[in-house]
């Protein structure tokens, strides 16, 4: 499984090469920041599965107390800031009448609203500062993301 799992992360790295060397010949800002969302987020997949392997083999440590308390401020203070990038977001959809910006507009909202899942996720978890095993976390973070299939 881990092999499949890092084959994984190739082509995920190949992809994001990929639409990284596209995006340069890309004159237009849209199409340009669209590719490298896309790159982007072919990164943090790879980044995903070398962690997915990281668990599988054991090989992953768990946090220390001064990295709880690290990350309890860093996540409270996302978590401020994802609701109120929501909150703009759907007010600035309110008054924008272009629908390809109101597009990009839920996109990134969607974004948001994913992000801001993950966070409370992490909070519960961090909060907890109880021996929880590496798929304990998984299910943990990822619960309440929605997913589209």
């Amino acid at each position: 499984m881990t092999s499949m799992i890092m084959d994984m992360v190739k082509y995920e790295e190949w992809n994001a090469t990929g639409l990284e060397n596209a995006s340069l010949n890309v004159s237009n800002v849209m199409v340009k920041a669209l590719m490298a969302g896309i790159a982007y987020d072919s990164r943090k997949h790879a980044y995903l599965f070398r962690a997915l392997v990281e668990m599988l083999r054991g090989e992953s440590k768990p946090l220390t107390e001064s990295e709880y308390d690290m990350l309890g401020k860093a996540i409270t203070e996302h978590i401020n800031v994802e609701l109120k990038m929501m909150r703009d977001i759907e007010e600035l959809m309110k008054v924008v009448g272009d629908e390809r910006l109101k597009y990009v507009l839920k996109y990134i909202l969607d974004d948001e609203k994913r992000h801001h899942a993950l966070l409370l996720g992490l909070q519960e978890a961090v909060n907890r500062r109880e021996l929880v095993t590496e798929f304990d976390w998984l299910n943990i973070v990822w619960k309440d993301v929605p997913f589209f299939f």
